[in-house]
């Protein structure tokens, strides 16, 4: 058979089991073995003593596959065919290959009379797929054939698509997604709504394998797929002074637990009257980010202003689109809220002043509205000295500011409890060296606690009242 030059590529995707054993893992580099090799290792070493052992030795020990070389070249494909020596034994083939020589070379080839090698264990048949009680949950069960004896694991794989409906060319690779001595298997919490998937199972003992089964009829849960969760770890970067006398900083997020990819977000920026109640919004901005992104730059923002900051994922069902819980954060710009004093000037850091001060979250715990405050740590800090007072809450209290906590600790953070809705707070902190003496200068912030309703929206399990 006459070729011309032919310039071969081959991909090789190598999935090693998960749990069972952690040498397969970690043979890294020096040998790559697919899952149906590494399974028959496991059968292979399932009564020793040294298992992590025995699996690293049988995967590097050449082995001969079951089936018997193609006899007939004319059956060859051209890259089987293909003038190269790709291989020198079995173990470097994938799957049910063999490393089988021709009148041009040596490649990886499809083995003869699989099917009727003594000694392994027959494909499986009759795959039954079962949904659980909790929706979340698959119970897979299949018809093993005659026995063999010894050991033999099953090793299953399963591919999948997102979308209300089934499309066979949307399916991703085949992944292993469990294996067992028995003939049937529990997926718990592993299928998710919205995703249609297939499985397939193959029979391995310590001789080899004659495959996977056929692929099981397409299988989807009955329980719809819930809108995205809250984006996580909002925070805002340093605020920065611009030319014409307005504040901008960078809005950053993490994407939120979702069932469905996200396609979008939604970023939400409320200015409100200063000192006023949270709900009473003089301008609101929205603005659309791609699926992408996790960072959007807020700017021109007034300087002695309030600020309530939301996030919200969004994503597509079919023709529905599922609106996500919305992230909120709190921005003061009065104190340049979220930014230490020193970052906006062109004076030098004073040494073992704070850094970075900022409220991460503010959420509701224990029967008790709490924020959580972090810090850089100073190299020259052993602990810190916090302080809080209290501005007066509500809009038509008459009380003076008034002092509520001082403590000490020695992390980079702190959980302020006990708070109060609609109430104003400012938070200070200053490190202290490990001969007890404070840092000269303190850094605070200060941050308003939304009402009550407006806090409800995004945390739900608040037990709170106007």
């Amino acid at each position: 058979m006459a070729l011309s030059t032919v310039l071969l590529v081959v991909l090789v995707l190598v999935r090693e089991p998960r749990g069972f054993f952690d040498a397969v893992d970690a043979l890294g580099a020096r040998y790559e073995h697919d899952a149906l090799a590494s399974a028959r290792c496991r059968a292979s070493c399932w009564h020793q003593t040294n298992k992590n052992s025995c699996v690293k030795s049988c995967l590097a020990a050449p082995f001969n596959k079951p089936g018997r070389c193609p006899q007939n070249e004319k059956t060859l494909s051209p890259f089987d065919a293909v003038c190269l020596k790709t291989c020198t034994q079995d173990n470097q083939c994938s799957n049910l290959k063999k490393c089988c020589r021709h009148s041009c070379g040596v490649t990886c080839q499809h083995p003869e009379e699989l099917l009727s090698a003594v000694g392994i264990p027959p494909i499986p048949q009759d795959l039954k797929l079962t949904e659980g009680l909790k929706k979340r949950t698959v119970h897979i069960e299949w018809n093993p054939g005659q026995p063999t004896p010894g050991v033999v694991l099953y090793l299953l794989e399963e591919r999948h698509h997102t979308g209300r409906n089934f499309f066979g060319e949307d399916l991703s690779d085949w992944s292993q997604c469990g294996q067992t001595n028995k003939t049937s298997h529990i997926l718990r919490n592993f299928v998710k709504p919205a995703r249609w998937y297939q499985f397939r199972v193959a029979a391995v003992n310590e001789n080899g394998t004659k495959g996977f089964s056929n692929i099981s009829p397409t299988f989807s849960v009955s329980a719809r797929p819930r809108p995205p969760r809250a984006p996580q770890n909002v925070t805002v970067s340093p605020l920065s002074s611009d030319s014409n006398g307005t504040l901008s900083g960078e809005l950053h997020w993490a994407p939120p637990l979702s069932e469905l990819p996200i396609q979008k977000y939604k970023v939400f920026w409320s200015r409100r009257l200063h000192g006023d109640k949270a709900l009473n919004s003089v301008l609101v901005n929205q603005r659309v980010v791609s699926k992408e992104e996790t960072t959007f730059l807020l700017q021109n923002l007034q300087p002695n202003s309030l600020y309530f900051l939301q996030i919200q994922a969004l994503a597509q069902y079919g023709n529905s689109r599922l609106k996500g819980e919305k992230s909120g954060l709190v921005l003061n710009t009065t104190n340049y809220m979220n930014v230490t004093h020193n970052l906006v000037s062109t004076k030098p850091p004073i040494r073992n002043k704070i850094q970075d001060l900022q409220v991460l979250k503010i959420y509701w715990a224990q029967n008790s509205l709490k924020a959580k405050i972090i810090w850089k740590p100073g190299k020259d800090s052993s602990k810190y000295a916090v302080s809080l007072w209290a501005w007066p809450c509500h809009k038509n209290s008459k009380s003076r500011n008034h002092f509520k906590l001082a403590v000490t600790t020695k992390m980079s953070h702190y959980v302020l409890t006990d708070l109060e809705f609609e109430c104003r707070y400012r938070v200070s902190v200053k490190s202290i060296s490990e001969e007890g003496i404070k840092s000269a200068e303190d850094t605070s912030i200060t941050f308003l606690i939304p009402s009550c309703s407006e806090f409800k929206k995004t945390n739900r399990k608040a037990k709170c009242t106007n």
